[in-house]
């Protein structure tokens, strides 16, 4: 766990990446890819937590 609360470059790749898994996360829901959307989603839902603990 981090001890120091400033954002760092590598906070900035998370939310790059929860970003580009949300819209994978769409597609595939959207082209019948049910069980992938829900992995990629729960993906997601880790790289948003991770930044609500760093944002905290």
């Amino acid at each position: 766990m981090r001890t120091d609360a400033t954002p760092d470059l590598g906070d900035l790749v998370i939310v790059l990446l929860a970003s580009t898994l949300a819209g994978l996360r769409d597609r595939l829901e959207d082209d019948g890819f049910s069980d992938a959307s829900v992995l990629v989603a729960e993906l997601t839902d880790r790289c948003d937590t991770y930044l609500e603990e760093v944002g905290s």
